[in-house]
This record gives structure tokens, C-alpha cells and sequence, in this order.
């Protein structure tokens, strides 16, 4: 309860903190530049693409590894960098950030997920404002207002062939709807409303592995962001992403994503870029995340994570070396696992009273308790096992009884 009360008072905190920011610009020259630097940074090159800002994560760790999170997939950050790691996030997450960019520049982000065994469903909004006041010819006052883009997602993924053993293999896909909204007395006639998909797939596996936990240590994702019609005859962001997560040990993450931006300028090399992120957990609650990365304007990232049993809190900053550096501080509240932690501990309990049994040589018991914990979990491949051994020691005792009493009745 008392970790709840802090996890509110940093919520509220948090927005306190966004709308004392707020300083409204009267210099129409100032404005422009500033709003030509931010989407400088969201897109690389300015023009190049409608709508760069769905390039943008939301914040949390997935910024602070510098966005190589496609591979990694393990948090609510997982919507906007692989719609398929839904399916396998451990808890239904609420969350929320708050993006300083420059000036009076920001954007918010608010998340939820939800995950029913192997299907999961997701939620996310995210709002860039920028105040804007239009000077005429003469210097007067034309009209002010705040400029606005806007992604409302919506997520569904599924994880199939899961078992004890194997992760599965991860599919999944958002529906976004981005809207670009410009006040009637800044132009008429310049807002639009616009659609776009997304797509996913994600597995993980033991990979020279130095620790012993049930989660596998090496993952590997795919991507394809914002597949969408041109707008206004310029291209959406569409971005192609390869991506790996790795722990080596069970305190280090290191994290390597490669993305290709489609559509985007006939100089080829700036399609490219690269992603790679560190994060080192230096107490069971706290780690620290940094991550670089390689394209026309690099950047890298610095960030705390702070994890405890019922939320979150990550700050990271983004110094850039070319475009525009970004602050994001975020926050998530862990709302539970649907009771899947106790029904794992249940199934472990019972399959240690199936070991049990089968010790004692009373396997008729441990057959029919195997049966009754593959019914409530069909996956779960040391009981199916157990089950197939149980089975050919019955036929055995069989056999060895039918020769016994045959004997004796020679």
C-alpha cells in the first residue's frame, strides 16, 4: 500500500512538474525553428516524411536502452518497438511519461496492457504540443493556438507453440490512428486524420546462459512500423527493425537493434540506423541504462530504472549531438497477473507430489494426478514426460505380473 501512495505522489508530481514548463514563445521566428529543430530530430531530415513522430517511443526503458528494444520486448514499452512482446509480459501494466524536448515543446504517453495466458491486448496514447503564434506581413498578431500530433494505438498479440521448454513464437500488430492537428486560426483546413499498422514477431531461447532462472536469456525480434498511404504526397515513417536482447549474466542486459527507414530519401546510407543499449542491474530494485545510436545525427542515452514489486520509475536524458536532446521521466503501476504466478506455484506443487508418488513407486497415483495437472495446463512438457514414464512403468508391472502368474499356473 505504501509503495501505491509513492507511486501517485510521483504521478502527480510528474504532471505538476510538465505544466510549470509550460512558456509560451511571441516570436514567430523562434517558433519556427524550434519546431523545424524538433522534427530535425524525430526524423533525421526534415520534409523527408509526413508525421516523423511516430518514428518516437514513449519513454521508459525503452528510450534509455536508446530505442534497441525490439529484441528485448519485456515491458509495456513493447507497443510502439514490437506489438508482438505483449504476449508475454508478466503483468497488466498502467503507465505514463512525460517527454521535455525544447522550449515549451513536450509530449505525453499513457499505456495499458492486459494479458490473458497467451493472448494480450494493449492501449496507448501519446500527444506532442507545441504552442504556435502566426505573425503577418506587418508584424501583427494573425492567430495562436498549439499544434498538435496525436497516436491513439491499439494493440492484440498471441503467443502459440508455448511450453515449459519452448517460449513460443510471438505475433502481433497495432492499429494506429495518427492525427495531425492544426487550430483554424493558425490554417484552416491543415488538420487531417490518417491510419497506419504495425506488425510483430518474437521468440527467446537459452543462449550461453551463466545463471539458473526459468526466463530465457536470448531473444530476437522483428518489425515492420507504420505501414500506412502517402500523405499530402509525402511517405509515412516506414521502418523495418531487427533486434536482439541478450543476458550473458543474470544482472546485464545488452540490447542491438538494426532499422531500416523505407521510403525515406534517395541517400540510402540514411535509411540505416543502429541501436544498441546496456542496462546493469547493481541492486535487486535499481539499474542504470545507457545506449548510442548510429545514424546521420547520433545520440545516445543515460537513465535509472528504478523496479519494485508494485511500479516503476525510469528517468532518462538524451543529450544529442546534432538535433534535439529529450528528458523523459515515466512511471508504471503493476496491476497484478491475473493469477497465473499462483496457478504456476499450484502446478509446481503438484508435480512435486507426482515426483513423490513416483518415488514411492505408486504410480497408478502419479498417472492419474499427471492427468489432472495437464488438464489445467497442457504446456506444461516435465509432467507430459513424467506421465510417458509413469505409463511404460505400469505396462511393465503388467508384464511382469501376467509372466508371474502364468508360471504359476504352469
Amino acid at each position: 500500500m505504501k509503495n501505491k501512495f509513492i507511486f501517485i505522489f510521483l504521478i502527480i508530481f510528474t504532471v505538476i512538474t510538465m505544466f510549470s514548463q509550460s512558456d509560451y514563445e511571441n516570436n514567430f521566428l523562434q517558433t519556427y525553428l524550434n519546431i523545424e529543430n524538433v522534427f530535425l530530430g524525430l526524423g533525421g531530415d526534415y520534409g523527408t516524411t509526413f508525421f516523423p513522430f511516430l518514428l518516437q517511443d514513449y519513454g521508459g526503458r525503452a528510450r534509455g536502452l536508446s530505442g534497441a528494444f525490439t529484441g528485448v520486448a519485456d515491458d509495456i514499452g513493447t507497443i510502439e518497438k514490437n506489438p508482438a512482446g505483449t504476449a508475454s509480459l508478466k503483468y497488466s501494466e498502467l503507465f505514463f511519461s512525460h517527454n521535455k524536448l525544447m522550449g515549451d515543446v513536450n509530449f505525453n504517453a499513457l499505456a495499458y496492457t492486459m494479458r490473458f495466458n497467451d493472448l494480450a491486448f494493449g492501449f496507448c496514447s501519446r500527444l506532442l504540443y507545441m504552442p504556435f503564434t502566426h505573425f503577418d506581413a506587418w508584424g501583427e498578431n494573425a492567430g495562436s493556438g498549439v499544434i498538435t500530433n496525436t497516436v491513439i494505438t491499439f494493440n492484440v498479440s498471441y503467443n502459440f507453440l508455448r511450453t515449459y521448454d519452448f517460449f513460443g513464437l510471438s505475433v502481433g500488430g497495432n492499429v494506429k490512428l495518427y492525427i495531425y492537428g492544426v487550430p483554424e486560426e493558425i490554417a484552416a483546413d491543415q488538420t487531417t486524420v490518417n491510419a497506419a499498422f504495425d506488425l510483430g514477431i518474437l521468440t527467446k531461447f537459452n543462449f550461453l546462459k551463466a545463471y539458473k532462472t526459468a526466463e530465457k536469456n536470448f531473444s530476437i525480434g522483428v518489425s515492420v512500423k507504420n505501414l500506412a498511404p502517402f500523405v499530402q504526397e509525402e511517405p509515412p515513417p516506414t521502418t523495418a527493425s531487427v533486434g536482439i536482447g541478450y543476458k550473458p549474466i543474470e544482472q546485464l542486459l545488452i540490447s542491438l537493434d538494426f532499422n531500416y527507414l523505407i521510403n525515406y530519401s534517395l541517400e540510402t546510407y540514411k535509411n540505416w540506423s543502429v541501436n544498441c543499449g546496456i542496462e546493469w542491474n547493481f541492486t535487486k530494485y535499481s539499474s542504470l541504462l545507457a545506449g548510442f545510436t548510429l545514424k546521420s545525427s547520433p545520440s545516445f542515452s543515460l537513465g535509472i530504472n528504478l523496479d519494485f514489486q508494485d511500479f516503476a520509475i525510469t528517468v532518462v536524458y538524451n543529450p544529442d549531438f546534432v538535433d534535439v536532446s529529450k528528458f523523459s521521466v515515466s512511471a508504471s503501476l503493476k496491476m497484478g497477473d491475473l493469477g497465473r504466478s499462483n496457478k504456476e506455484n499450484n502446478i509446481k506443487k503438484m508435480y512435486s507430489a507426482c515426483l513423490k508418488l513416483m518415488v514411492e513407486g505408486k504410480y497408478e497415483e502419479a498417472k492419474n494426478l499427471l492427468k489432472d495437472l495437464l488438464k489445467i495446463d497442457p504446456s506444461f512438457s516435465p509432467a507430459r514426460k513424467s506421465l510417458i514414464q509413469c505409463e511404460k512403468q505400469l505396462a511393465t508391472e503388467k508384464e511382469l505380473n501376467t509372466i508371474i502368474e502364468n508360471k504359476r499356473l504352469q
